[in-house]
């Protein structure tokens, strides 16, 4: 029962995160949330697991170095997608990622799932088709969201987001179980900085510096740590449970991010928006529940 605290405490930290994360967005462009984001878990991670491990780390075979790659790569999609639109609504989409994680898990781990765990991940989907559809509310008409209704950029970006995720968790399982989790971590840190790098030389146009040191610059910082203190706990949480629900109830975090979202950075969402994030939760919550 030790991963569900773990994936559980990883929700609260993510959702605090990740409108810290949002609010830094307009002085912060996501090229150097990626940069900043791997130097910290560098600094964050690598004391903390060398301690924790006793300082035995694996040094991993070859295919294992190419699962962490890919896995790195694929999680350097997750600033670029949450930048697109509202944190409430894009943070939702992405949240998603446990449906391909669990898919990839069920035919390549052999992970069994339950009736009701089918039904989470048909509610997950159908609440993410909601969030997505254009509709007649007063907030649309008025254009209090960012996500105009005539740019579905975000949702595109969301889509990628939860598919890059979802795989990324996929590959990171995959890993552990051939190195354990310590070493996982330790190497992911090391591997994400250079892969960092290579979406430096990539990403042309955002590459000057950002005042990162400067007040606007500073809820990008506190995200980041607060985001990479969850994912700590998320990786962790992979050496007590089946990635097929860790993944599910540590995605519970919009639930928690949609309120912060409303209250801090002044959010506006529809009525028929708010549904599709009740459902697409109540499908996060049916995943899990088989725990108890």
């Amino acid at each position: 029962m030790l991963w569900f605290p773990l994936a559980f405490g990883a929700a609260l930290f993510w959702a605090f995160g990740h409108v810290l994360l949002k609010r830094g967005f307009d002085h912060v462009p996501p090229l150097w949330n990626n940069i900043l984001d791997k130097f910290v878990s560098l600094v964050l991670w690598t004391p903390v697991v060398l301690l924790l491990s006793g300082f035995n780390i694996t040094i991993p075979p070859l295919s294992v170095v190419v699962i962490i790659i890919a896995a790195a790569v694929l999680y350097h999609f997750f600033f670029y997608a949450i930048s697109k639109g509202q944190i409430s609504l894009t943070g939702t989409i992405v949240a998603g990622y446990p449906v391909f994680t669990i898919l990839l898990s069920y035919f390549f781990l052999h992970e069994q799932l339950s009736s009701v765990q089918y039904t989470g991940i048909a509610l997950i989907l159908a609440g993410d088709v909601i969030v997505a559809l254009p509709g007649n509310d007063k907030a649309d008409v008025d254009g209090l969201l960012d996500c105009s209704r005539h740019d579905y950029t975000w949702l595109l970006w969301g889509f990628i987001g939860a598919m890059a995720l979802g795989v990324g968790d996929f590959l990171t399982k995959v890993s552990i179980n051939r190195i354990g989790s310590y070493s996982l971590i330790f190497w992911l840190a090391l591997i994400g900085n250079a892969v960092a790098g290579c979406n430096y030389l990539i990403d042309r146009r955002n590459r000057p510096a950002p005042p990162l040191f400067r007040r606007e610059g500073l809820p990008t910082i506190l995200g980041i740590v607060v985001n990479l203190i969850g994912a700590l706990f998320f990786l962790l949480a992979f050496d007590y449970g089946k990635v097929s629900l860790i993944a599910p109830v540590s995605s519970i975090y919009p639930a928690f991010m949609a309120l912060l979202a409303v209250r801090f950075l002044k959010e506006r969402i529809s009525r028929r928006q708010w549904v599709g994030i009740a459902v697409a939760i109540v499908g996060l919550v049916l995943i899990g529940m088989v725990t108890f």
